[in-house]
């Protein structure tokens, strides 16, 4: 996982200083953003103009939400096809010998814009499943900083939320191939990571494997032996090469 390095004195802004949703006015999306603790921003200027990063699939997009004095409360999003873009509040110097320099910023957190249909979303506690057009792949994993990994589905699957849960294949083959690929990127790191959601794949990991915590200094090759033994550990507590097995066999004999 990658340590960040602040090199402009900008200030860490929390997450909860402010508050984002999305919603739709004929077949436009707009996404409102109102503050929720002025006290945050007291000591920046009032001409510092608000902005709102987004980036989903290596498309970005900037919403401009006004100044500190004079803020507008919503901005149109021009890629209407994003469905959960990851988002980061910035506030931006706009005048004096500062200009465009970063003032302040929170971490990223995901923007949900597609109104909520369960139909085309599933949580698993630690891993977000959501439909998306996602071109040739029937699946795509996106591993972010600071929020849980999303696992897109392309909207072409039909009833994808029970394919992702129920389908023998997809289980028993894609699911530990998610999980290692979270794993991996946890484990670049050489000591324990600060994130929430990683902190919580971790605290899943101990379930299976009680006691037995990522060899954090010892190289990559103690780490991988540590992942395959995890990937073993999964795999045989929900029997997946037998669900798997058995369901080719199934549609043999048929």
């Amino acid at each position: 996982m990658r340590k960040r390095i602040r090199l402009t004195g900008r200030r860490q802004l929390p997450r909860s200083c402010v508050a984002t949703k999305v919603i739709e006015v004929g077949d436009k999306k707009l996404v409102a953003l109102t503050i929720a603790d002025h006290r945050t921003f007291d000591k920046l200027p009032e001409t510092a103009r608000i902005k709102l990063r987004l980036i989903e699939n290596k498309v970005a997009e900037t919403l401009e939400f006004g100044t500190l004095g004079d803020m507008k409360t919503t901005a149109e999003l021009q890629n209407g096809w994003y469905s959960a873009p990851s988002c980061q509040l910035r506030v931006v110097a706009s005048d004096g010998k500062r200009r465009g320099i970063l003032l302040g910023s929170t971490d990223e957190w995901t923007l949900r814009t597609g109104g909520g249909d369960e139909g085309d979303t599933a949580s698993e506690g630690i891993l977000y499943f959501l439909t998306s057009d996602i071109g040739t792949r029937s699946w795509r994993l996106d591993i972010r900083e600071n929020d849980y990994p999303i696992v897109y589905i392309d909207k072409r699957i039909p009833d994808s939320r029970t394919w992702v849960r129920n389908d023998p294949v997809f289980v028993s083959c894609v699911l530990p191939a998610i999980v290692r690929e979270v794993f991996e990127d946890i484990l670049v790191a050489d000591t324990p990571p600060e994130q929430v959601w990683a902190r919580d794949w971790l605290n899943w990991a101990d379930t299976l494997m009680p006691g037995k915590a990522p060899p954090w200094t010892e190289g990559r090759v103690h780490k991988q032996l540590w992942l395959a033994d995890l990937l073993d550990t999964f795999c045989q507590r929900h029997g997946m090469l037998e669900l798997l097995v058995g369901s080719l066999k199934q549609g043999v004999a048929e």
